[in-house]
């Protein structure tokens, strides 16, 4: 997969990591730093295959984790001589949530790394001034792993169905990337799906074939959702009644589908209000208890809305609610006056913002 055009010449990104892999170049450091959980876990995997046979693997293979972790410890782990000779691999996740009194044990290490050694770690972002980046740069490698934008994930879409074996045209990779997001790991799920159900001899995948197979329930309810803030923020009356209507004609109660209505703007709230005072995206996501790729979706929409569209969107559905609870409309006709009353105010909140 040619992730490279998503990246500046000078970084090292996970298809170099496979290149070197394939020809037997191995690092004592690796620093995955990056929000692409798909892309960071098959590295790690990829070096553990590398690095370790399965036999050593219990013996010689220790993970460690984050703020849990004792960084003495981890050095301890590494400068000890693996049990039947060979390698010894420590993984150490999350290096940006440890302070630098507190990874400073690694440093030692670090700079003088056993020949039977290799240290893996991984962070969503971490200052480039800290020694143990300067440490991990200078003598191992830094992979980038970030999130690809919805064009990257399409080709993305289209490399790794191949390596599958599958053929998509742009249009399939795209509507595929529209209906389950930008996440490599919930896109590789759905492109592994569809290679079980496509045959050898017919490997093309049409949009049908998606919409036969892929992001069923929950998920397709949420990428609807997610649509339809969109359409709602743009002010497309007609697009939003459209995809209310796809989620009527579902069989979903009215009252479940404004619950997730006012459900997505209050995660787009949150994030919005945590992201402007400083909280990172992956902890936006384990306090909301939703995936990263999610997160970045609210994050986008609430930099679009604004604070008073977001606000008005969340009063909007509070008396959508006690509308239908009191009597005053009836379920579906409350649904479409909330699409009216978002289309129509919505645009107008957010560019006063």
């Amino acid at each position: 997969m040619d992730m490279a055009r998503q990246r500046t010449a000078a970084q090292y990104t996970y298809q170099d990591l496979k290149k070197d892999l394939a020809k037997g170049n191995l690092s004592p450091l690796y620093l995955f730093v990056g929000d692409e959980d798909w892309l960071i876990t098959q590295g790690i995997r990829a070096l553990k295959d590398a690095l370790l046979p399965d036999a050593e693997t219990g013996w010689n293979f220790g993970e460690f984790q984050g703020k849990e972790a004792d960084c003495e410890e981890v050095a301890a782990f590494l400068s000890t001589l693996p049990v039947f000779g060979g390698r010894k691999v420590a993984v150490l996740k999350d290096l940006d949530r440890l302070s630098a009194a507190e990874a400073e044990p690694l440093l030692p290490l670090m700079e003088n790394m056993p020949d039977h050694a290799h240290l893996i770690m991984t962070a969503e972002s971490i200052d480039k001034r800290t020694k143990c980046y300067r440490m991990a740069a200078s003598r191992g490698k830094i992979v980038t792993a970030n999130s690809l934008d919805a064009q990257g994930a399409a080709a993305w879409v289209v490399e790794r169905g191949a390596e599958l074996g599958l053929k998509l045209s742009g249009r399939s990779a795209r509507y595929l990337v529209s209906q389950v997001g930008i996440s490599l790991g919930q896109l590789n799920s759905e492109l592994e799906k569809l290679a079980c159900y496509k045959d050898e001899n017919s490997p093309e995948v049409a949009v049908e074939d998606i919409e036969l197979l892929a992001v069923k329930g929950r998920e397709v309810a949420d990428n609807t959702i997610f649509r339809f803030t969109d359409a709602v923020a743009d002010g497309n009356e007609e697009q939003a009644m459209g995809l209310l209507n796809q989620l009527l004609a579902s069989g979903r109660e009215p009252l479940s589908i404004l619950a997730m209505i006012a459900r997505q703007f209050r995660i787009i709230a949150f994030a919005w209000e945590a992201s402007r005072a400083g909280m990172p995206p992956g902890d936006i996501g384990r306090e909301l208890g939703v995936p990263l790729f999610a997160v970045q979706r609210a994050l986008t929409q609430g930099h679009r809305l604004g604070g008073d569209a977001i606000r008005g969107a969340l009063a909007a559905t509070a008396q959508a609610d006690r509308e239908i609870k009191s009597g005053f409309h009836q379920p579906a006709a409350a649904l479409e006056l909330l699409v009216i009353r978002l289309t129509r105010t919505l645009p107008r909140l957010a560019q006063s913002t």
